[in-house]
């Protein structure tokens, strides 16, 4: 149930009922001309509406968080960046505020990959409060990502607005979609950019890695029920204090 929807009366009711709150992550960030600068928030939004549903009264779920940290895109049209620091005090505010109505345990949903650093800070200080911050991000879609993928990854460990998060978008928000404007762009990545701090800016004038045009519907409602049913699985488990 969406917390910002309800009215006094019915926030407190479902705030007495809820035991995990669901915070939907993202970024507002270039992803092409195919896709929107809102796309992170729109999947993680769509995405969590699908697992506060199959929760039911055992979630709540938060507004959209739509600022993160997005340094690497600083320069690309669009590209809202509030840093770490900021992103990782917001989430940590934001699970202390729920902890005060006696939901001790937040699920950050998260589509953006470059919020990984402020996410486990995050967790690591919550830690310390007796606060549990869980963090999923497309969870147990790793292989099935190989699998389905028809077209070479621009880098291995990054998907942005690429086949695979444009099925995603096909699946979970087509309207959202251009794909007569889709097209395949592969920069060369500099040598040392494994090892020292790049910004995109510096190699590429266009914020697509990969070919976009191999997305299908298919291919994203297969990978958003895989992370459905993993996410599930891990709030599940933690839910009733399961060790496997």
């Amino acid at each position: 149930m969406k917390l910002h929807t309800l009215n006094e009366a019915q926030a407190s009711a479902a705030l007495s009922r809820a035991r995990i709150a669901l915070l939907p992550l993202g970024a507002v960030e270039p992803h092409g001309d195919h896709l929107p600068l809102d796309t992170d928030n729109i999947l993680a939004e769509r995405f969590c509406q699908r697992l506060d549903a199959a929760l039911g009264d055992e979630a709540i779920m938060l507004p959209t968080l739509p600022f993160s940290q997005v340094w690497s895109l600083q320069g690309h049209a669009g590209a809202i960046d509030i840093g770490n620091d900021l992103l990782s005090g917001l989430l940590q505010a934001l699970a202390q505020n729920m902890a005060g109505y006696g939901i001790r345990s937040l699920a950050v949903i998260n589509a953006h990959y470059g919020n990984f650093d402020a996410m486990k800070a995050a967790a690591r200080a919550l830690k310390e409060q007796d606060i549990t911050l869980l963090s999923y991000s497309w969870a147990g879609t790793d292989e099935l990502e190989n699998l389905l993928r028809e077209t070479p990854v621009a880098k291995v460990g990054y998907m942005h607005a690429d086949e695979i998060e444009t099925s995603l978008m096909l699946a979970l928000a087509p309207e959202h979609v251009q794909m007569d404007k889709a097209r395949a762009h592969y920069p060369e990545f500099p040598a040392n950019f494994s090892w020292q701090p790049i910004r995109w800016t510096e190699f590429s004038s266009y914020a697509v890695l990969g070919n976009p045009g191999y997305a299908t519907v298919e291919k994203g409602e297969a990978l958003v029920l895989r992370a459905l049913e993993t996410t599930l699985l891990s709030i599940r488990r933690h839910l009733t204090g399961s060790p496997l």
